[in-house]
């Protein structure tokens, strides 16, 4: 048995933390001189949209594409879906980067999103469901919007009559 196997070990440890600190103190220290634009935010030394907006010049408020009546199917991995098609229409949040889902899942639920941007990709079309709870009906997602269809894709997790599913919404503007 090496008698140093123990030491290498820590000085493995040691050496991978120092590396995973410094990066993160780059990471930091890449926006300290950097001077963002109205709306926008610094990222690894580059300027982007703040979450809300997008465009150009970041004043383009990202939820206006989502605001709208939709019809609604619902596809299930690994079940029949429990909701088949519905209507539900998109609102304005409270906040710039804030949506709520109106009458989800056939039963008049209404859920907060939150729209942010992909750093570096495309630009207020990712959404996100925080878990909700409403009575016996728990839920959570995540999605995105197809700007050039029309459509917003939002996989659930959620528990309805006992069961636990995971199922694909498929928003159509109209």
């Amino acid at each position: 048995m090496n008698k140093y196997a123990g030491t290498q070990a820590y000085v493995k440890v040691f050496f991978v933390s120092l590396i995973f600190f410094l990066a993160q103190s780059c990471e930091r220290r890449s926006c300290t001189n950097v001077v963002c634009q109205p709306y926008e935010t610094c990222f690894q030394g580059n300027c982007y949209c703040a979450d809300g907006y997008e465009g150009a010049n970041c004043a383009t408020l990202s939820y206006q594409k989502f605001i709208g009546n939709y019809n609604v199917t619902e596809t299930c991995n690994s079940s029949t879906p429990n909701f088949f098609n519905y209507t539900s229409f998109i609102t304005q949040g409270n906040y710039t980067n804030q949506i709520y889902l109106n009458s989800l899942f056939n039963m008049g639920v209404q859920a907060a999103a939150y729209i942010y941007n992909t750093t570096g990709g495309a630009q207020g079309t990712f959404i996100e469901i925080p878990y909700q709870q409403q009575g016996a009906f728990a839920f959570s997602g995540q999605g995105t919007f197809d700007v050039l269809n029309n459509r917003l894709t939002v996989t659930f997790n959620y528990t309805f009559n006992g069961g636990s599913y995971q199922c694909i919404h498929t928003f159509y503007k109209q």
